[in-house]
């Protein structure tokens, strides 16, 4: 069975999800649970374990940290992250640490499940692959055999063909990497020089990517996350015409960059939890469905087209009213300004107990509630991208009153603007 680390400073998270969790459903079992991360750390330098499920806020040292140091000792391990709320910059260094999800507690027991059914799966491949190699000949033993010879050629095939061949089993499919002393036809045929098992891990890399975008960037590619922030700024405004012209840019971004085809499914499943998150009554569900699908297709020319007309048949099914578009559109605008209820009706030409009503009946929400989580947004960007003080943050977006923000803050994020700020300070 595969083994499971549960990492929780809360005992009764870890006790909840041992017996909520049907883990022996994907042949797992919960081995350990810890308290903090030393002692996760602790526990899998003697004790090997294939999945960690871990809580992001935990005392000394944060979840990502943990990840970052466990991963030199467990580096083929899949990592769950779990936090108390959606945060954008935590979803964005879980993903550069390649972790398999970020989920917002009370954690969806739906959800949890598709995830570690899709992780067995993944561990059950990786097993069958290691078995295959270790009948046939092993990467470390050719690239072994091959380290005093010259003039050697490796690509990719449906057949076997050339000196040697490797079932390779990548997105879905099966595949043979061939070595040859001559270039013969295939994917990514290349020269094959030495160092070799460093040439080995980039040539397979770029396979990847080329049987995923048609093409590779061989350029360093530049953060996609410097991209995502802007793009992320116009999906709270809620203009889904916007929405849409954004995310035409960013597959223009990703076709520019080719970055690791996991970091590109993770960017397009944010980008689709962020629009999700426009509309409160989403059912799970739909979501868990479309980033299940997401996991699945073989090509960036799927990938995209797929999102496209899930928005669309999503807007057209659940397509907001004009006025309240129009509301989130000031918001998103305006909020550092003095908005209030009763102005933006007045310009609406509509009253404003009506315009309450359409607002909370649409998104789940007051107008006071959506004008705080604008602000408080703009106000976490601020702690992590200058070193503004606190009350100048808290006039700039557009609150008066220090200890009223100090109190929303503490609400929405779990902790206080001085608190958040440190801690990030510490991933960073």
């Amino acid at each position: 069975m595969y083994k499971v680390l549960l990492v929780d400073d809360e005992y009764m998270v870890t006790e909840g999800l041992k017996r909520l969790i049907p883990f022996d459903k994907w042949d797992m079992e919960v081995v350990a649970t810890a308290s903090h991360a030393d002692e996760a750390l602790e526990y899998v330098q003697e004790n090997p374990v294939d999945v960690i499920i871990s809580d992001v806020n935990m005392p000394d040292k944060t979840g990502l940290d943990m990840i970052r140091e466990m991963k030199e000792i467990l580096p083929d391990a899949a990592y769950i992250l779990l936090s108390g709320y959606q945060e954008f910059d935590y979803v964005k260094r879980a993903m550069n640490l390649s972790v398999v999800d970020y989920l917002v507690k009370p954690v969806d027991k739906v959800e949890l499940g598709n995830l570690l059914e899709k992780i067995a799966g993944q561990l059950g491949e990786r097993g069958k692959k290691s078995q295959t190699l270790s009948q046939e000949l092993d990467e470390a033993g050719f690239v072994s055999y091959l380290g005093d010879k010259e003039n050697w050629w490796i690509g990719l095939s449906k057949e076997k063909q050339g000196s040697f061949t490797i079932p390779y089993y990548v997105l879905g499919q099966d595949w043979q990497i061939f070595i040859s002393g001559q270039p013969l036809d295939g994917l990514v045929v290349t020269p094959f020089e030495a160092p070799y098992q460093e040439h080995f891990e980039r040539w397979k890399l770029n396979a990847e990517k080329t049987l995923f975008y048609g093409s590779v960037n061989l350029q360093q590619s530049e953060s996609l996350f410097a991209y995502y922030e802007p793009i992320y700024r116009v999906i709270i405004q809620g203009n889904l015409n916007q929405i849409v012209e954004e995310l035409n840019l960013l597959e223009k971004v990703v076709l520019e960059n080719t970055p690791r085809v996991p970091i590109t499914k993770q960017l397009f499943i944010q980008f689709v939890m962020d629009v999700f998150h426009l509309f409160e009554h989403l059912k799970a569900d739909d979501l868990t469905d479309i980033v299940k699908t997401i996991h699945v297709i073989q090509s960036f020319d799927e990938l995209v087209p797929y999102i496209k007309e899930t928005l669309t048949s999503f807007f057209g099914q659940y397509r907001m009213n004009e006025n309240v578009v129009s509301v989130l559109e000031v918001i998103g605008r305006d909020y550092q300004k003095e908005l209030s209820l009763k102005d933006i009706s007045k310009a609406l030409f509509i009253n404003p107990v009506y315009l309450g009503q359409l607002i909370k009946r649409e998104t789940d929400s007051t107008f006071a509630e959506l004008l705080n989580k604008q602000r408080i947004k703009a106000a976490q960007q601020l702690l992590l991208s200058t070193s503004d003080s606190i009350e100048d943050i808290c006039y700039a977006v557009g609150y008066s009153n220090l200890g009223y923000f100090y109190k929303v803050f503490r609400k929405l994020c779990g902790k206080s603007p001085k608190a958040y700020r440190k801690q990030v300070e510490t991933i960073l």
